[in-house]
């Protein structure tokens, strides 16, 4: 990477995020890298088979976290997240400086794959002040039939939480989730991708998505960045958020450190 960020969003594209709270930019991967994230993706499923129809935390870090995750390529989950024509599309929306906090693998089998409860991603995240845009790549055909995710236009306009719940039901692929008189599922738009395009949406907007009744699995890597004007905190308490985000590890992907505060050195950082 060269420093030298190119145009991938239009202003137009950067007026739909700001006012719908995401967007698909008009831009895929490249076929070998669709093809290389698809390869990836079979093989985390096949090593990890009791995470799938979950979701599977930091792909991108080797032995990390709660999970018992097997990420023996982590480095390629790496390379991916950090490639430069995605931190193109990440810059018009965070800035010039740009952290890597976080990626997920979300893997749905088919005919099986549970519903995605609504959420907004803020309620989980101890990030000060809270900015963060998330990239969902998807892995391979992500349609209505086979779940593919569901955004509320503006929903993410006011900043709030909103009022979240607990949901201990099996099924339910997470269980703190947004209150069901907070979502207005009239609203809902529906989200279909090919493999390698993304979904690029704001941390406080509501999304969801049905469950897997096709015949095609369902698969999307999300990356998490945020302006290196803001702080991880570490130590901060989140509820129903994630477990161990004590030991997240950073990566400072683009510019420097504005905030000054981020701690780097934690985590099982590949750089």
């Amino acid at each position: 990477m060269n420093g030298l960020s190119r145009t991938l969003l239009s202003n137009e594209e950067v007026e739909r995020y700001n006012r719908d709270g995401f967007i698909v930019p008009n831009y895929k991967l490249s076929s070998s890298d669709v093809a290389r994230l698809q390869e990836l993706t079979i093989q985390m499923v096949e090593e990890n088979p009791h995470l799938r129809d979950k979701f599977m935390t930091s792909p991108h870090v080797k032995d990390w976290g709660n999970q018992g995750l097997k990420s023996p390529r982590a480095h390629e989950w790496l390379d991916i997240a950090r490639h430069p024509d995605i931190l193109d599309i990440v810059e018009p929306l965070v800035g010039p400086d740009i952290i890597l906090w976080g990626t997920t693998l979300f893997y749905k089998r088919a005919l099986e794959g549970p519903a995605t409860p609504w959420h907004r991603d803020a309620a989980y995240w101890p990030i000060s002040p809270l900015a963060t845009t998330s990239v969902w790549i998807a892995v391979f055909d992500s349609v209505i039939e086979n779940g593919c995710l569901r955004c509320i236009p503006g929903s993410h306009l006011p900043k709030q939480f909103g009022s979240h719940i607990e949901d201990d039901r099996p099924e339910a692929m997470f269980h703190h989730i947004i209150a069901e008189d907070e979502v207005d599922e009239s609203l809902a738009k529906d989200v279909e991708l090919e493999p390698g395009q993304m979904l690029v949406f704001d941390v406080y907007m509501t999304h969801g998505a049905r469950p897997n009744v096709g015949s095609r699995p369902r698969a999307g890597y999300a990356l998490r960045f945020m302006p290196a004007t803001s702080h991880y905190d570490h130590d901060s308490a989140i509820p129903g958020g994630d477990t161990s985000r004590e030991t997240k590890a950073l990566f400072l992907v683009r510019g420097v450190d504005r905030c000054g505060r981020n701690d780097f050195r934690r985590g099982h950082a590949l750089d």
